[in-house]
């Protein structure tokens, strides 16, 4: 079926919109979000660990606490999302939501650590609530950043445009790490997140005007029909279901390790604080210093066969975990593990966008975010009860048969057949759909 346009047509069966390409600069404005980001990461998964453990022994609480997604991520990612792919203002779909939500979770960041000096029966469950708090809110606001990529960027492009963004996040995650543990205390680097949030989300809003296309056809049915209607398209659309089986099982193998390694290092080499942020400090170098190529790659050789490798290296890091015992050792693993998590990054939005109509890129970038906030908080109960039994090299026992899972799963994933999936996809939601023609304002 062909969407109306002004003198453009499109393809049969796809409201793939006609993009210019992108240049590096646009690149950049696109991706300096992610330094904020980034910064944000690395907050949860090299610092914030440590610093819960300040306060409790319970690994449950910690790898929760250090989880970059939560449960109520499953109920309230599809609804942002697909919030976001309906919503028409002067400021666009997506751009909206970033400007609300990063000032409330950089609000509930810089209380975290105040909570410190509230009484001793107090302050843990207050931490815990806005732990809670500014990562529902970070959440609410990527998930449509992430779907601004899509919405800028020509299909051929989008392995670079996402390595260069990839990129940026990870500078922002060495800043955090880069700082110097005598000069600047962890709670200090709370409020250096906040800050790098809010100003970087608000230049990205500024400089990235997102495309007024020539005419879009736009669902009208109330959100919760609108819901229902695209939950049922992951029937039709197969290949993106396997996806999100991936990140599914991906998710859980990653989100046992990340909010344990820096403990990990730390007790089985009995280094300080500071060592132990340093060794999350190689993961991230390697990872950004792969990244563009591996964008450049997805480009070239496809999604799918860099996902592939990308899943093979961290399983094989994984299993290695198993074994380490020195510095020397841990860095080896940490360096070949940002490989692949560098190649992870460049490859896995383009494989979704590559499978669903772009008319709902919102959504299903937020029912990916659904699979992990299920999968990381599950893996980080399951993984510190499992800790508190026996140790910390057991987050790698369940990383490496979960990540194997996602290779199997993998595997199935057909890009060919994706095409005709989209084209039937569309047709069942124009005939199940009240649909309205916006002309360009």
């Amino acid at each position: 079926m062909t969407s109306p346009t002004d003198g453009h047509e499109t393809p049969a069966g796809s409201s793939e919109p006609d993009l210019p390409n992108v240049s590096v600069g646009k690149a950049l404005a696109y991706s300096v979000a992610n330094l904020g980001y980034g910064a944000f990461y690395t907050l949860n998964n090299a610092i914030l660990s440590l610093y819960l453990h300040r306060f409790t022994a319970n690994n449950v609480i910690i790898g929760l606490g250090g989880s970059t997604h939560s449960f109520e991520g499953a109920i309230i990612q599809p609804l942002i999302g697909s919030a976001s792919d309906r919503m028409r203002s002067k400021w666009g779909r997506r751009r909206p939501f970033m400007l609300v939500a990063v000032p409330i979770s950089s609000l509930f960041l810089l209380l975290t650590p105040l909570c410190a000096h509230l009484p001793h029966n107090t302050r843990l469950a207050a931490m815990i609530a806005c732990i809670f708090l500014f990562t529902v809110t970070f959440n609410i606001a990527q998930d449509p950043y992430n779907a601004l990529m899509p919405d800028i960027t020509p299909e051929p492009q989008r392995g670079r445009v996402t390595g260069i963004s990839m990129f940026i996040f990870l500078l922002g995650q060495v800043v955090l790490v880069f700082l110097p543990e005598k000069m600047v205390s962890t709670e200090a680097k709370f409020g250096i997140c906040a800050l790098m949030m809010l100003i970087t989300t608000l230049v990205t809003c500024i400089t990235v005007r997102e495309p007024d296309h020539p005419r879009e056809v736009v669902v009208t049915t109330p959100p919760m029909k609108s819901i229902r209607l695209t939950l049922k398209g992951l029937v039709t659309l197969r290949q993106a279901r396997k996806a999100l089986l991936v990140s599914f099982l991906s998710g859980l193998g990653i989100g046992a390790v990340f909010p344990f390694i820096t403990i990990f290092v730390k007790t089985i080499t009995h280094c300080t604080d500071g060592v132990a942020e340093t060794m999350f400090l190689y993961l991230v170098a390697s990872t950004a210093l792969f990244v563009l190529p591996f964008g450049w790659l997805v480009d070239k050789v496809g999604p799918r066969a860099v996902l592939l490798l990308a899943l093979t290296l961290i399983a094989t890091a994984s299993g290695l975990g198993l074994w380490v015992n020195t510095i020397d050792q841990i860095r080896i693993v940490m360096i070949l593990a940002g490989v692949g998590n560098s190649a992870q990054f460049a490859s896995a939005y383009p494989l979704l966008y590559q499978l669903v109509p772009p008319e709902e890129a919102g959504f299903y970038t937020g029912l990916q975010s659904t699979a992990l906030s299920i999968a990381t908080p599950l893996t980080s109960i399951v993984t510190g009860l499992l800790v508190n039994g026996g140790g910390y090299r057991r987050i790698f026992v369940v990383c490496s048969l979960c990540v194997v899972g996602a290779i199997v799963a993998l595997i199935t994933v057909q890009r060919s057949h994706a095409p005709d999936e989209i084209a039937n996809r569309e047709r069942i939601l124009r005939r199940a759909s009240d649909v309205a023609v916006y002309p360009a304002s």
